[in-house]
């Protein structure tokens, strides 16, 4: 497969991803790596998309095609999907043809795999990366195809080949690695030697999480513990106006201070998407995973259970939760998220697009590398 490559001084590699930050987030850190290297990066996404948004914001080049999910509950759309899937393969072939890589690198979502088929046809070499222990339907269905396959959890190794994967851990955000500092605990009414809880549901928030922490708040304050709390921007306004009068609480609906915020608190309450947890590993805090049920697979429960047998993380599960059993969790944790934080390693996530981008690069053999 690899005789096919053209050996360009400058390697290129074509990066396919999208639907959720999950899956863009890594993308673009193999992506920043890979340019380090003086990789040439072409990006395909879905037109109108967050991938689109994020990565134009980052200024890698962005080609669009027209992909749709195919929907687990049965819908019209469905019937529109055969004609969308066979016109996103060709749009994707004529990218290929054009942009001319040398590798193709897939890290999820459904339009990875239109792109990731067409990479096949054209015999380019294929990398994926998977972040969750169950991994996606398009990561399944291109690893026949793929020279390697870069895993986040040791979980997931069991559905591939072993002689094709490596445990690589998962990419994340750089600018959450490297941040040093922490919150202007001053500026937002936080005592600066409190014990802090962080709750965050992911970038929209958790309604659930948010539902079950608002009737409890006092009782979490009464105990000496500070809050800090993403809402998400549905909840945020009904939030505020509940909280506005204590002391001891910063609510936000969004931040970019998420490296700050994560080295100002002690341990965390938050859903269990696997960038989620990378980085809750990385900053060594230990959690409350409270998994989202309706996540393709029951993903979140098997990356969630990856931490619980570290010993650096409660498992609670959405169909168990109240505001009463997460009022104890929450006091439990007070007392043991000390003795917790002794059981987290090195991070295994810290060198994940380092390691990447050198076994893409490999096929280049590059004489600087």
């Amino acid at each position: 497969m690899t005789d096919s490559i053209n050996l360009n001084p400058t390697p290129r590699i074509l990066i396919a991803a999208g639907g959720t930050g999950g899956h863009i987030i890594p993308a673009l850190s193999i992506a920043d790596e890979l340019q380090k290297k003086n990789a040439k990066i072409l990006f395909v996404g879905n037109r109108n998309s967050l991938e689109e948004e994020l990565v134009q914001k980052s200024g890698i080049p962005f080609k669009s095609i027209n992909v749709q999910k195919f929907y687990r509950k049965f819908t019209l759309e469905h019937l529109k999907f055969p004609f969308k899937l066979l016109n996103s393969i060709f749009a994707s072939k004529k990218i290929i043809r054009e942009f001319q890589p040398d590798a193709f690198l897939g890290t999820g979502g459904f339009v990875s795999g239109p792109v990731g088929y067409a990479a096949h046809l054209k015999k380019i070499p294929i990398f994926l990366q998977e972040q969750n222990s169950f991994p996606g339907a398009t990561t399944r269905i291109l690893s026949k195809y793929a020279e390697k396959i870069f895993l986040g959890n040791e979980g997931a190794k069991k559905y591939f080949p072993s002689g094709k994967v490596i445990i690589s851990g998962n990419p994340i955000n750089t600018n959450v690695i490297n941040e040093k500092e922490k919150i202007d605990f001053k500026k937002y009414g936080l005592k600066k030697d409190s014990l802090k809880l962080f709750l965050f549901g992911g970038s929209q928030g958790s309604l659930i999480l948010n539902n079950n922490l608002l009737p409890i708040v006092d009782d979490i304050l009464n105990k000496g513990i500070e809050i800090i709390w993403q809402t998400g921007k549905y909840s945020f306004e009904k939030i505020k106006e509940k909280v506005k009068k204590k002391t001891g609480i910063y609510i936000f609906d969004f931040s970019n201070e998420m490296g700050k915020i994560y080295n100002s608190v002690d341990f965390a309450i938050a859903r269990a998407g696997a960038l989620s947890l990378a980085e809750l590993e990385t900053k060594r805090i230990p959690s409350i995973l409270i998994p989202l049920p309706s996540a393709a697979g029951n993903h979140q429960h098997f990356n969630a259970q990856e931490l619980v047998e570290k010993d650096i993380a409660f498992l609670l599960e959405q169909k168990n939760l109240n505001h009463k059993i997460l009022k104890d969790q929450i006091l439990e944790m007070k007392e043991k998220y000390m003795e917790m934080k002794k059981n987290f390693g090195e991070s295994k996530h810290l060198n994940s697009s380092k390691i990447i981008a050198k076994e893409i690069l490999k096929l280049k053999n590059l004489p600087n590398f």
